[in-house]
């Protein structure tokens, strides 16, 4: 049986809560902060999926090493049959007896021995490689980026099989039209919005249609069209909105090719969603949406009074929004975000929503395996970013019927 290692993002609950969805048959062999070791998963499945998940940094395969020298061995064994200089890197991980430094320097002086022209690509010998480096190097291409796990003397070694495109990330997210005044959901968080749904698919991902109420930039719907789900449908009140959404959405289908796309879009106030349309006409399996996060606030303008003016509005819209849901024959999931706000460093959560939540929607777990449950006392996840006021709760929902 294959031993896998995930090394985590920043917020890794949200990391592990997308990974377990995407892959719902794995079991976890131990999870932390920076890590998820699973096993009852292939490796053609984690190449499948890998480039849909939006949290995950690299993966690599675990392969137990009697001893350190066995893992010099095995860097030698790549080596083999290169016609050119050898080019690698190593990562050290969880190690309290060694130091990085010092097995790139063994490695090159083994393979000086040996009469091997070699170089590894750590600038910082004592640092591991980021995914932009590995990335920018191209070295999954063309060489090999090794990992060597020490638990007190018992070594795991492996080369990396994975490591996410952050360079994908960012043009899409600056090929969009952009307004700055308008808070834009991070294209990573809208793959896991997405993906935390996944395990109820009864589908295909790529025969899904997505719709979002409050489009905005359509962040969320070009990474769905990422992700190769081929229906995404879209409304707004607003009409400069609803032109740039349309624009980013075509340019995007256009640049990639993509053919058999079903799209829609209409003006509509969301509170007002019983009139949809699109709600109508198509069977739409996963509304996924973030409402305009309202005014943009600063260290020097934020205070307890603008927040509380701005869940007023927020909860005004929210709650005719969930309200007249009800009404229409939407009966799948809704994923969604709710701001909060940090205020003289304390969390100021928007608990208001939850009385219209819990009147329209049954409050589901982000986490379906309930021994595995690292949400909140609300089943919601978070999403921070450092020297950012206003936050995110994220919610899976269903309607009531």
């Amino acid at each position: 049986m294959n031993y896998f290692w995930f090394q985590l993002w920043r917020e890794w609950k949200l990391s592990i809560a997308e990974i377990l969805a995407v892959f719902p048959d794995c079991e976890v062999l131990f999870s932390g902060n920076s890590i998820l070791i699973l096993w009852n998963i292939s490796k053609e499945d984690i190449s499948t999926n890998f480039s849909k998940i939006g949290w995950t940094i690299k993966v690599f395969e675990l392969e137990l090493q009697p001893d350190l020298e066995a893992v010099y061995e095995k860097i030698l064994e790549y080596s083999k049959g290169s016609e050119w200089k050898f080019k690698y890197s190593l990562n050290l991980f969880w190690s309290k007896n060694l130091k990085l430094e010092n097995i790139l320097k063994n490695t090159k002086k083994i393979f000086k021995s040996k009469n091997i022209s070699a170089r590894y690509f750590n600038k910082d010998d004592w640092k591991n490689l980021s995914s932009g480096q590995i990335i920018w190097n191209n070295i999954l291409k063309k060489w090999f980026d090794f990992n060597l796990v020490d638990l007190w003397w018992i070594f795991y070694f492996w080369k990396t099989i994975q490591v996410q495109d952050i360079d994908a990330y960012s043009k899409r997210d600056f090929s969009k039209n952009r307004d700055m005044q308008v808070g834009m959901l991070p294209p990573k968080l809208c793959q896991i919005m997405i993906n935390i749904w996944r395990k109820n698919i009864s589908k295909n991902i790529e025969k899904l249609n997505i719709y979002d109420p409050f489009v905005g930039l359509a962040t969320v719907l070009i990474e769905a069209l990422n992700m190769w789900i081929s229906g995404v449908f879209w409304s707004d009140l607003n009409e400069k909105m609803i032109e740039e959404s349309k624009k980013n959405i075509l340019d995007f289908i256009s640049k990639n090719n993509l053919k058999n796309i079903s799209k829609k879009f209409e003006k509509l106030n969301a509170k007002f969603i019983n009139e949809s349309s699109i709600l109508k006409e198509n069977n739409i399996d996963l509304i996924v949406s973030e409402w305009y996060l309202w005014e943009i606030m600063t260290k020097k303008n934020i205070s307890l009074d603008r927040i509380n003016k701005q869940k007023d509005s927020l909860l005004s819209i929210y709650t005719k929004f969930f309200e007249n849901l009800t009404k229409t024959d939407f009966n799948w999931k809704i994923v969604i975000c709710f701001p909060f706000w940090e205020l003289n460093w304390k969390y100021i959560y928007f608990s208001e929503i939850l009385e219209t939540l819990q009147k329209h929607c049954i409050i589901e777990s982000i986490f379906e395996n309930t021994e595995f449950n690292l949400a909140t006392k609300t089943w919601s996840l978070l999403y921070k970013r450092e020297k950012q006021l206003v936050w995110r709760e994220i919610f899976k929902l269903k309607i009531r019927k």
